[in-house]
């Protein structure tokens, strides 16, 4: 049996188009589909307790991924878990297929021994980053938006609109397997297993999500014009190449904010957040 778990309300609540494509895929090649809910189920038991020569697809993206791996809690299905490029930002699809890649990719190696993050007491395992600053920010912002307007509002001109005004940067300590650096007017201080965030910023460009370390980006000492005329570089991974931008490998990494500030993780923004600690 192919079980296509969907989430209605990924894709800004557009979670059920496309799933006609997806069952007429799965009969193509000779399988049996059947729909299932995803939020009507305990995905990681229904996934767990997969009967031999069963396999699921997933379709969704970053923050139904996240929802998986969190039920899953560690564990690793025996039967082939697929995931069908169904989301907003696809940064996870985007990471290991590319842009233009395959709409499935199989899920199982990937969601092996992830990172976790503790935030505000809780312990939360994450596929791409957890990002602190301006792009936790802009999810928040997002969030409001689509709640006030019915549609989404886009990664960009939301970033815009912060960089301009409403972002008040921070002064932060940053520790990456103990060593400890503080820095000024942080816009951005994150841990990344992936390389990208925010449907396909390229934050983290050496970032090997294969390998054991997680990557640290600071964004410090700027000002919003700099902000603005350099935002396009982080779209192809040159603000790295600044003096303004700290990169730093490790295993664990821990941040402080002087002020509360909104985070994003996969996708899920987790509000009023002054420090966060990652570890792979």
């Amino acid at each position: 049996m192919t079980y296509i778990l969907y989430n209605p309300k990924a894709n800004n609540g557009h979670g059920t188009d496309g799933l006609d494509k997806v069952t007429a895929a799965v009969k193509a090649a000779g399988g049996a589909p059947e729909l299932r809910d995803l939020t009507q189920l305990d995905a990681g038991a229904f996934l767990m307790g997969l009967a031999a020569g069963d396999q699921a697809i997933l379709c969704g993206g970053d923050g139904t991924l996240h929802r998986l791996v969190n039920s899953l809690d560690g564990r690793v299905p025996a039967a082939p878990v697929y995931v069908w490029r169904m989301g907003t930002g696809n940064d996870f699809l985007r990471d290991v297929s590319g842009k233009k890649g395959p709409r499935t990719v199989l899920l199982n190696d990937y969601i092996k021994d992830l990172p976790r993050a503790e935030v505000k007491g809780r312990t939360h395992r994450f596929l791409n980053n957890v990002s602190f600053g301006i792009d936790g920010q802009v999810c928040e912002l997002g969030e409001r938006e689509k709640e006030r307007l019915g549609r989404k509002v886009g990664y960009i001109p939301l970033t815009i609109r912060l960089a301009l005004k409403m972002f008040q940067p921070v002064n932060a300590t940053v520790t990456v397997d103990g060593e400890t650096k503080s820095y000024r007017r942080v816009w951005v201080a994150s841990a990344f297993n992936g390389r990208y965030v925010g449907g396909g910023v390229k934050l983290a460009p050496d970032q090997d999500r294969m390998s054991d370390k997680l990557c640290c980006v600071v964004l410090h000492d700027l000002g919003r014009v700099w902000v603005l005329v350099n935002l396009a570089r982080a779209m192809w991974g040159g603000h790295t190449k600044l003096p303004q931008c700290d990169v730093r490998f490790g295993h664990e990494i821990a941040v402080t904010f002087d002020a509360p500030t909104a985070l994003n993780m996969d996708g899920e923004v987790i509000s009023g957040v002054t420090e966060y600690r990652a570890v792979n």
